[in-house]
């Protein structure tokens, strides 16, 4: 909230006299993961004493990516082990990279990579072995937030139009 208004101001609001207040809450900060129909799924952490830095920040926004994978994998799961008809997908909410958030040699692998040429040939071409362009790749899925390499060539160029990510 420090970030829409004062903490004086919040202070004196409703939803801090309704709920904050009442379980001691100071500082929190929110990582939201994904949003499906009328609900919004993430993490809330909260501190009594200190805010929460820009670093702390900057970490979780890091961690972000892997939160939302691993949460969208569980979903897969509890469909599978449920048996029942998947529900709708819900929306991952990705940050979008900018291309700058990717190394030059990623964008090179990238760009290969949408010629549709192998490991083996990237790497080839690349003067680079086919396990430095499996680690790449392994790098640009994580900063793209996707699982195959189709799904990070296209998220790679949709960068130029940010919108949310359905999940497949």
């Amino acid at each position: 909230m420090s970030d829409a208004v004062s903490r004086v101001d919040f202070q004196c609001s409703a939803p801090y006299a309704d709920c904050c207040r009442r379980i001691g809450l100071e500082h929190a900060i929110a990582v939201p993961l994904c949003q499906g129909g009328d609900s919004l799924v993430g993490f809330v952490l909260h501190r009594h004493r200190f805010d929460f830095s820009e670093r702390d920040r900057e970490r979780l926004e890091l961690l972000r990516p892997h939160l939302v994978f691993l949460y969208g994998h569980a979903c897969r799961a509890a469909v599978q082990v449920a048996g029942g008809a998947p529900a709708p997908p819900p929306v991952f909410l990705l940050p979008d990279p900018a291309p700058s958030e990717l190394t030059t040699r990623e964008r090179d692998v990238l760009q290969w990579l949408a010629c549709g040429k192998t490991d083996a040939d990237i790497a080839a071409l690349l003067s680079i072995s086919p396990r430095t362009v499996q680690k790449h790749l392994e790098h640009i899925y994580v900063k793209l937030g996707v699982e195959t390499r189709t799904a990070a060539v296209m998220r790679f160029l949709a960068l130029r139009e940010p919108r949310a990510v359905t999940a497949a």
